[in-house]
């Protein structure tokens, strides 16, 4: 058997339908609903309402693709993984590279808003500017490391915890919504001089990368990365991913229209100039307006809220990004180190000691919620980018498989998923989209290092076969950099390519690499290990117990 299969074997199968579920929402409603309303209306009008839809429209497209993968091959990390099946070490080590920093960076981000909502009261935490101060920035660790004690004592109970705080957080904006309506709702702020797409088409569409409606959408990706701890994951993992992505979209979109009703403008702040937006309604969004409209109770409860939401996902990207790296180590790509596991609390321990050391890093570049989440959507939606692809390359050279999901119209839906992911990378705008491409190939370096250091456990990526199954994906990456620079004034680039001109180009690029992507997936030995196991690895992967103990022996 694989280093991937019998590495996954030893983990613990403790998770229903209801918690993978509430894994995906607890990652979705996070700091996003605090901070993303606010900032997608200062990009784009009352038009943010289109950009939680346009943006909820494309995140369903690329979830129904990896509802398919998920429950044909659940496993821990497993996103980091269906790059490598479909087009071998070297395309997934930089899939996985890139997904990694998404990962490991969200834990740092929702430190960062509960320190910013406790600034609004709690002096000295928070300049004016919503950056964080040293007292702040230590806070924010500390809090990471109390969820790093959470997530050490194993999935059982992290998984149990989550569910519960989930709930509350699905319970109070959900409650949110319907207590702002019912207080109040000023409909002519829809209606302004401004006009409802107050700054045009490219800022609606720049607001869904950078304003965080992307971000706040991306964690329907919980259920595949812990499918490998589900109980029975055929089922739940296709149930759990497409649901959250579903809730996600009705709720974020009612939250937008009733925050943009109870926009109040304060003094010097011309009516209907949404960019202009300053103070609590900024840095408080929701809270603030609650206040504004008499609602007293509901203004402490979200004040509350605001150390439960983000804490909640803390605490599952904390965990998330820990199974990234032993995503990473099954594959071969990094040291196997990494996918030892805990005998007692049966999670990888090193992998998270890492991941929380890593995400600290975070905190100095990027000190505040703002100028964190433009990195994160972008350098998680590119890792979302060979979805389609490997979907179906696995229809072609693994069609032996098991699929309790099979996505109808997959040969439509697969490309559509590739275009809106590289899209969404697009509107994250320049130098973002800079910055990330330089840091995915900062993962080569850090990738030489380690199998220089660890040759006998580290496969070489550089094979013939790997590059040439692969090479797509740095030149893909050059293409999205070039276009992003030359593109749209309006997402930072120099206007060789503006509105709608730069929208097609995307569109055909991204069309382009997708059929070289799927010419060059193959057969690879884990789709090859996968298929010979047969009926085996999916009755093993269904009851949670290793064929040699079907006997009963745990």
């Amino acid at each position: 058997m694989s280093q991937s299969g019998e590495s996954d074997r030893k983990l613990r199968r403790a998770l229903s339908t209801t918690d993978l579920l509430m894994l995906s929402l607890g990652g979705i409603i996070g700091s996003g609903w605090l901070f993303a309303a606010a900032g997608a209306v200062t990009l784009a009008g009352p038009a943010a309402i289109f950009a939680w839809l346009i943006g909820g429209i494309i995140v369903l497209f690329i979830a129904l693709v990896y509802a398919e993968l998920g429950g044909m091959i659940p496993r821990s990390g497993a996103i980091v993984r269906y790059g490598g099946y479909s087009h071998g070490s070297f395309a997934g080590y930089m899939f996985g590279w890139a997904y990694f920093l998404s990962a490991v960076s969200v834990p740092p981000i929702e430190a960062e808003a509960v320190i910013t909502y406790a600034g609004t009261y709690i002096n000295g935490l928070v300049y004016p500017n919503g950056v964080l101060t040293a007292e702040g920035i230590v806070l924010a660790m500390l809090l990471t490391g109390l969820f790093f004690a959470l997530n050490y004592v194993g999935i059982r109970v992290m998984g149990k915890v989550n569910t519960g705080i989930t709930w509350w957080k699905l319970i109070i904006p959900a409650g949110t919504v319907v207590a702002l309506f019912v207080a109040g709702f000023n409909a002519s702020n829809f209606t302004l001089a401004t006009g409802f797409v107050s700054y045009g088409w490219p800022a609606v569409f720049s607001s869904i990368s950078l304003a965080g409606i992307i971000f706040s959408f991306l964690g329907f990706r919980q259920a595949l990365d812990y499918g490998g701890e589900a109980k029975n994951p055929q089922r739940s993992i296709p149930i759990a991913t497409i649901s959250s992505v579903l809730i996600g979209i009705a709720l974020y979109t009612l939250l937008q229209v009733v925050f943009i009703g109870h926009v109040t403008w304060p003094a010097g702040v011309s009516v209907g100039d949404w960019s202009a937006l300053s103070g609590p309604i900024i840095t408080a969004p929701f809270a603030t307006a609650a206040s504004a409209a008499g609602l007293v109770a509901l203004t402490y409860i979200l004040y509350a809220d605001a150390y439960v939401s983000p804490s909640g996902t803390l605490n599952v990207y904390l965990g998330t990004s820990q199974r990234t790296l032993y995503g990473l180590a099954t594959l071969k790509s990094l040291p196997a180190s990494l996918t030892r596991v805990h005998e007692r609390f049966r999670v990888p321990i090193l992998p998270l000691v890492i991941s929380t050391l890593v995400g600290f890093l975070f905190f100095a570049p990027f000190p505040s919620w703002y100028k964190l989440v433009g990195f994160i959507s972008s350098s998680t939606v590119f890792t979302y980018i060979v979805g389609g692809s490997a979907l179906m390359v696995l229809r072609k050279h693994g069609s032996e498989l098991k699929r309790p999901f099979r996505l109808a119209g997959s040969s439509i839906i697969s490309p559509i998923a590739f275009v809106g992911a590289s899209l969404i990378v697009y509107w994250s705008g320049w130098p973002v989209v800079g910055y990330v491409a330089a840091a995915i190939f900062l993962g080569l370096i850090v990738y030489g290092v380690l199998a220089a250091l660890n040759r006998k456990d580290v496969i070489n990526i550089f094979t013939s076969q790997a590059l040439k199954a692969g090479i797509w994906v740095p030149a893909y990456i050059v293409a999205l950099v070039v276009l992003s620079y030359i593109g749209e004034t309006g997402y930072g680039g120099i206007g060789v390519l503006n509105f709608p001109v730069d929208f097609i180009a995307v569109i055909v690029v991204s069309l382009i690499f997708y059929a070289w992507s799927v010419m060059s997936g193959y057969r690879t030995s884990e789709i090859e290990q996968m298929v010979g196991q047969g009926t085996q690895f999916v009755a093993a992967e269904s009851s949670g117990a290793p064929a040699d103990q079907k006997s009963g022996q745990q």
